[in-house]
This record gives structure tokens, sequence and C-alpha cells, in this order.
């Protein structure tokens, strides 16, 4: 939870609360602060982180142990007309199997028990998940930009949304696989990075305020007053109270749900891997393939020849 609020909320703080100018007369520089801007700060920071949360424990296929052994979580909310029952627990551990999050914990389980420390393999999943942090950011923009001259008006929010929900599925879907194939080389650089910079506490928030710098200058400076996002800009104030909203806050509020959903599951995926107690069926090697065809039960007096 701090992981997913604070980091907004530093990186919102360093782009709007406060204000540096140059003063050429004196030669140097005055400090600014916003305080009308606190209001929306804060309550961004803490919408964004929660609906964060939810979109990685949902698309990410969060589910604990104990709900897969009931049958999942319809079942074990008792919603579901068949508590308990053999092929809906079948059905759920396959389910946990192949989705991202029961993909990411056995990475990490068997990262972790190979000698490698819970904190390196996390590191080097962060560093793994900023390509495609970016790619969240990016992408639902450049969309927009192809499709703009056929866009509805006043439908913006919609689209970005809808490509956003898009992108962020993919993205969770690519990262075991990428995470499997690249997490050593990602481990060995993080231990590196972090004995060369000393930024391992400050990185996700310099990581979402530069992304957050890139996707403005290039929806700002790219499409300029062709993009209408008043609409949107009045909701997030209707959400806040009536706060103050700064001009470019719908972007940085994307881009916060295109970063933190992603650090938010490699957070739950490395306390979910780093626990002991995995059940031996996730851990069950993918690459036995079922034979096509059962092998022929060989006839009577065939086996009576060969016993003769």
């Amino acid at each position: 939870m701090g992981q997913i609020v604070l980091t907004p909320l530093a990186a919102f703080t360093i782009t709007y609360l406060f204000e540096f100018k140059w003063d050429s007369a004196t030669n140097s520089f005055t400090l600014g602060i916003h305080e009308e801007l606190l209001l929306w700060i804060i309550g961004a920071s803490f919408y964004s982180g929660l609906l964060a949360l939810v979109l990685a424990l949902v698309v990410g296929g969060f589910a604990p142990n104990s709900v897969v052994s009931r049958g999942g979580w319809l079942s074990a909310l008792k919603l579901s007309n068949k508590p308990r029952d053999a092929d809906l627990i079948s059905r759920a551990k396959l389910r946990h199997t192949h989705s991202p999050y029961g993909q990411m914990i056995r990475l990490v389980s068997d990262q972790h028990d190979d000698g490698k420390g819970i904190i390196s393999i996390f590191g080097g999943l962060q560093l793994l998940a900023i390509p495609l942090q970016f790619m969240v950011v990016i992408v639902p923009w450049l969309i927009l930009m192809l499709v703009m001259p056929w866009a509805a008006p006043g439908r913006v929010l919609e689209f970005i949304v809808v490509c956003y929900l898009a992108v962020l599925i993919i993205s969770l879907r690519m990262f075991p696989r990428i995470a499997g194939r690249f997490i050593g080389v990602a481990t060995f650089a993080r231990r590196w990075l972090v004995n060369v910079t000393k930024l391992s506490i400050l990185a996700p928030v310099l990581v979402l305020w530069m992304l957050g710098r890139i996707a403005t200058v290039m929806v700002v400076g790219m499409m300029g007053d062709s993009i209408d996002i008043t609409a949107e800009q009045d909701l997030m104030a209707t959400l806040l109270g009536g706060a103050s909203v700064p001009q470019n806050s719908f972007i940085d509020l994307m881009t916060a749900l295109s970063v933190l959903p992603l650090a938010s599951f490699t957070t739950l995926a490395v306390l979910g891997g780093a626990n002991k107690g995995l059940p031996s069926w996730l851990k069950l090697d993918e690459r036995w393939d079922k034979p096509d065809r059962p092998e022929p039960i060989p006839e009577v007096d065939d086996l009576l020849d060969e016993w003769a």
C-alpha cells in the first residue's frame, strides 16, 4: 500500500506542488508552492494507487492457495452452488497455473530456491517491468494519434481507457515469459545499478515521473489543441470535491495507472513466490506432453506366444 500510494504522491508533488523560476536579473532561483493543488495531489495519489492495485489483482489473476484449493473466488466466497467440487478445484488449479500471477510466483520460487535473494529478484523484475510500463504509457496515445481524424468528438476518455486495458492485459501476459528468459541478467544489472547509483529507493518515483513527462510532451507537443480533455478534467474535479485540477492531470493519471499496476503485480508476485509453502501441483513440469494416442493393448494370443 505504501508503494502504490507514496510513489504517485512523490511524483505528483515533484511535478505540481513546486515551481522553480530563474530570475535573470539577480541570477537566482525562486521557489513557488502551489498550495491549491495539494488536495488534488493527495486525492489523485490515493485513488490512482487503489485502482492500480485492483487492476493488478484482477488482470494478473491473483489468487492465494487457500482460494484455489476451494475452487476459486466464487467458491471461496460461497457464491458457487458447487462448493468443494473436485472438477471445480481442478479447473481452478489449471487457471492458476497458467495465470500471470501463478507463473510469476513459480518463477520467483525457483529463483529463490537457487539461492538468489528476494530483494535482488524483486529489483530485477522491476527493471524488466520498465519496458512494459513504457509500452502501456505510450501505445494508447499512439493509437489515438492514428485514429484521431476518424474519432467521434467527446469520446477520448472511452477510447484511451479501452486501449489502455487491452495493452495492460497483453503486457501482464507477456511479463512472465520475458522474466523467465531475462531474470538472471536483470538481477545482475540491478545489483550493479544499486552499487553504482544508489537509486534503488527512488527508482519507482523516477520511472513514474520520467514516463509522465514523456507522455505529456508527446501528447501536448504532437497533438496540440486537437485533443480536448476538458470533460475529463471536470470529471476529476467533481470526484475530488471541486479541487483545483492541473491542466495535464488526465495524462499524468493515465501514466500512473500505466506504471503502478505492473509495479504492484511485481510486488505481489515476489511476496507470493517467497513463500516456501507453494503446492506441488503448481510446480509440475509444463513441458510434459500428453500422448496423442494410447499405446495399443496387446492381444492375448501375442502374450501367450511371447511367454512361450
